[in-house]
């Protein structure tokens, strides 16, 4: 994992808050954040309580907030401590959270900075922390990555990779990154009739 220190206000400034450096803009952030929404509502997942893990800037949650009112607990984690200082953050990283289980976790870009030594804990603490909807942004090893206007500190897994251990981990794949727990009973994976 990277240092703490990689994770540091110019970290942030470059790659969330600088809009002629930012990996994200805002249309991009509403439009996210809408289509996470918009998949537990579809499949009737009421989010009574959200986590937010490796929040970075907290711009997940602040939109999550903004577009979903109703959740009465949101939770915000990071690994670091800057981050955690300048945005509210509790200071935990992946492989170590606890607490009670969120109807929708995500996790956005957080992963690639986990090392091969902690991955299988952090893919447990997640799969724990999940009892709905689980949405994973991760940069794999099969990306097309701009590398000039990226971090490229981390482990480039495959996508292949993340699938297997959530399979396991017994996680329903419904694509785009998004992944639905074992523990939610009431969901039918989609199915595809060829005629």
């Amino acid at each position: 994992m990277p240092p703490d220190s990689h994770f540091n206000a110019a970290y942030y400034a470059r790659f969330y808050e600088n809009p002629a450096t930012a990996v994200v803009d805002a249309p991009l952030r509403r439009d996210e954040v809408r289509f996470v929404i918009a998949f537990c509502r579809y499949i009737e997942v009421e989010v009574r309580r959200f986590a937010d893990v490796g929040a970075g800037t907290g711009w997940w949650a602040r939109e999550f907030s903004r577009q979903y009112r109703r959740c009465p607990v949101i939770e915000t984690f990071d690994s670091s401590r800057d981050a955690c200082d300048t945005y509210g953050h509790r200071n935990v990283p992946v492989q170590k959270l606890t607490g009670a289980a969120s109807d929708l976790v995500v996790c956005r870009d957080v992963l690639r900075y986990i090392p091969d030594v902690h991955i299988e804990q952090a893919i447990a603490r997640l799969t724990k922390k999940c009892r709905g909807v689980l949405y994973l942004h991760i940069i794999t090893s099969d990306d097309k990555v701009d590398e000039k206007a990226s971090d490229m500190t981390g482990v480039f897994r495959s996508t292949a990779f993340y699938r297997r251990r959530l399979k396991a981990a017994g996680f329903r794949d419904c694509g785009m990154g998004l992944f639905t727990s074992p523990r939610l009973k009431k969901f039918a994976p989609f199915t595809l009739e060829a005629r």
